[in-house]
């Protein structure tokens, strides 16, 4: 049997079917990637593909010849329409670090996040950045978030596949950045959480989906280009703190200097998992929250990542609300940002009260794309744990709110985020009003200063001797918190 995948661009694929994999599974074996926010697991809707001939059984959608991939499997030959959802990561940092480069050729600094990658290409003797790209990570087929990933490792064909579609994102952004300098990598360093750096290589990280969740590693790590068939002498995965503080977390306290601070500092890593550091004092003390992916557009109705076409911006107009789109293309959904905004607005409006009742079942931004009670919950649930792990983190090392000189918002989410509709929706303490500054992709900014300067990489083993992690799971003030911070405040 033989299925016939019509792409974008008028490329054409055949495979190969054998009459057991789903569709999804199927795309995933051979590289197309679609994805699958809730893990294939049929709920999220958003695997959509249009059956152009032949038969599918499961599935289907309230559309004629629309299926949901993770539940169809061919009949007969059939002819596949599907759209690849193509977007990129956050691969800017608006600070800045005087550093003195050590070495000679090229380097690559990556960011490997669980929603984008990120990469950057290097002069290792003059520091100078050469080049930026980057693409939306294809393990996306098995669930928006590290635990659906976790999951699928249970599989050893799905492990295999998580870990080599990885590696093979990555090759493809290195090699798009050396393309017609005809020069090879001198070397590679990847920052990232801890489950996608297990993944990257080839550890099963499965211990951390079970209590009490232990990593394999969180140390420094250094391979042999070859041994992932890349073109890079030397590969050297960043250090972790912990198991839900990953080395995305060591490489952003690098990138903001902060092991130089004399101040109390908050640092907010937000992405699909809410990490956060204090720097209090000599010391790191570290913790993350079970945020959800839903401020990444995961779980959301409409929700999408930061792609062209998704409305990122929206404020009040008259009686309703206005919105601007990325790219001012047409809109295809919300992303996180525009998502916090959007909630802002309907509060100010009365059109959602304070325990996040939506006053209609489905509230539209423009024909195709609105906002159900549903998914007003699910933001709940994610800026609820964010805000109560800010107040216990700092509770744990008994301060307040009004003890904090600077909060710095890292990641994809903080880069676009509006600090106002943040603090509107509770997703910030409303004492961070005027000192919150978004700093942008700290984790790519990290990873290259380490690349470059031996001192950095003295300062990352400096890091890690000072930095503790705590477990808030267990904790009651947090959850007293979570419970408290789940309503919104009233206008």
């Amino acid at each position: 049997m033989k299925i016939t995948v019509l792409l974008q661009g008028g490329e054409k694929r055949v495979l190969p079917y054998c009459g057991e994999e789903n569709l999804l599974r199927l795309f995933a074996l051979h590289g197309i990637n679609i994805p699958a926010r809730c893990g294939g697991t049929g709920k999220c809707g958003k695997c959509r593909v249009r059956l152009v001939s032949g038969k599918l059984k499961g599935g289907e959608t309230i559309e004629d010849g629309v299926y949901l991939s993770c539940k169809a499997k061919p009949l007969a030959d059939c002819e596949i329409s599907l759209k690849i959802e193509e977007g990129n990561g956050i691969e800017e940092f608006r600070l800045s670090r005087s550093i003195t480069p050590h070495g000679a050729g090229l380097g690559i600094a990556v960011d490997l996040g669980t929603t984008t990658i990120a990469a950057s290409l290097l002069d290792l003797h003059s520091g100078k950045v050469l080049g930026t790209a980057s693409r939306l990570n294809p393990q996306a087929v098995f669930g928006s978030d590290v635990l659906s990933r976790i999951r699928a490792c249970e599989s050893e064909e799905s492990f295999h596949t998580l870990t080599n579609s990885v590696r093979k994102a990555i090759g493809e952004l290195a090699n798009q950045l050396i393309a017609k300098r005809g020069d090879s990598i001198s070397r590679m360093t990847l920052a990232g959480n801890t489950t996608m750096l297990h993944l990257f290589c080839g550890v099963d990280p499965s211990p951390l989906g079970i209590a009490p969740f232990n990593p394999v590693f969180t140390d420094k790590r250094t391979y042999r280009g070859e041994t992932f068939k890349m073109k890079a002498g030397e590969i050297t995965v960043l250090p972790s703190i912990s198991a839900f503080v990953g080395a995305d977390i060591s490489a952003d306290l690098l990138a903001t200097d902060l092991i130089r601070a004399k101040d109390n500092v908050l640092l907010v890593d937000l992405g699909t998992n809410g990490e956060m550091a204090l720097k209090s004092g000599e010391k790191f003390v570290c913790t993350s929250t079970a945020a959800g992916p839903a401020l990444e557009g995961a779980c959301i109705s409409c929700g999408v990542g930061g792609i062209a076409g998704a409305i990122n911006r929206v404020w009040i107009q008259g009686e309703g609300v206005a919105f601007s789109t990325i790219g001012s293309e047409p809109p295809v959904g919300i992303c996180g940002a525009g998502l916090v905004d959007l909630i802002a607005a309907l509060l100010d409006l009365g059109k959602i009260d304070e325990t996040g009742y939506l006053a209609e079942e489905k509230y539209f931004l423009c024909e195709n794309v609105y906002l159900t009670r549903a998914d007003v919950r699910q933001f709940q649930l994610a800026k609820a744990a964010i805000s109560a792990g800010i107040v216990s983190l700092l509770n744990h090392e008994g301060l307040t709110c009004g003890d904090i000189s600077r909060c710095l918002i890292a990641g994809g989410l903080g880069s676009y985020m509006n600090v106002k509709s943040a603090v509107r929706v509770g997703l910030i303490p409303a004492e961070f009003e005027e000192n919150t500054f978004a700093v942008g992709n700290g984790s790519l900014y990290g990873a290259q200063l380490y690349l470059l300067d031996e001192t950095c990489r003295a300062e990352t083993d400096e890091i890690m001797e000072r930095a503790t992690a705590i477990d808030l799971s267990g904790d009651g003030f947090f959850a007293d918190e979570f419970v408290e911070r789940m309503c919104f405040e009233e206008p």
